[in-house]
């Protein structure tokens, strides 16, 4: 388990905790209120969270400013396609073969599988209070992103994967002015639900190398 984080958000001006969700918070995520347009993340705060954290579908992590929920979010292990179908659309196709050869030239070695490993981003929302303040860019960026790449380290993956509505695929994460990642993020898929994709594979391998190297060291001899 990661242990508790914080960091400073400028768009906060002060610092946050990020904890894996445990019993004492499920009060604080079940009061959750993502606003208009969020009506899916508040329901799974309010009804799954707890649940879905606790029987390993999912894991949970709080935002927390001075004990008050500023956000939460979660993870879990994923896959993407990578195969090339024959009744595939071809601007599809296109897309696969795009974000293989980006994957090929980040690991620096061909891609014999059909999928690859990723994590995924369920779920993530703010309270509402917080919006429109570029807090959901930030955490994205300073928090979200850093704890996918130890993940991946540790488990396997190669990016972070997401599934955003249209709107706000194109409002938030490919928008440079509210998510300071939107340039890295490629779309696997496009429809009403955007399958969006960010490649982190050098530095998910920076630490895997870190960490051999630490297993390597009379530390765990």
């Amino acid at each position: 388990m990661l242990r508790p984080y914080e960091v400073e958000l400028a768009t906060l001006g002060n610092k946050v905790r990020v904890e894996f969700l445990r019993g004492d918070y499920v009060g604080l995520i079940e009061s959750v209120n993502c606003g208009e347009g969020g009506e899916e993340q508040t329901n799974f705060a309010r009804e799954e969270a707890w649940d879905s954290h606790r029987r390993c579908l999912s894991t949970v992590f709080v935002v927390l400013s001075e004990n008050r929920l500023v956000s939460y979010f979660t993870l879990s292990p994923f896959i993407v396609s990578l195969k090339i179908r024959e009744n595939m659309p071809e601007p599809k196709k296109e897309l696969v073969m795009e974000l293989r050869g980006r994957l090929e030239r980040l690991l620096g070695m061909d891609i014999k599988y059909s999928s690859v490993p990723t994590i995924l981003l369920g779920q993530f929302c703010l309270q509402n209070e917080y919006r429109g303040r570029g807090i959901g860019g930030e955490l994205l960026a300073k928090v979200i992103k850093p704890y996918a790449v130890l993940y991946a380290a540790r488990i396997g993956g190669v990016g972070l994967s997401l599934h955003a509505k249209k709107q706000v695929a194109k409002r938030f994460y490919l928008n440079p002015k509210k998510n300071p990642l939107a340039s890295g993020f490629q779309a696997v898929s496009k429809g009403s639900t955007y399958e969006l994709f960010y490649p982190f594979a050098a530095e998910a391998i920076a630490v895997r190398r870190a960490l051999i190297e630490r297993f390597k060291s009379k530390e765990f001899r």
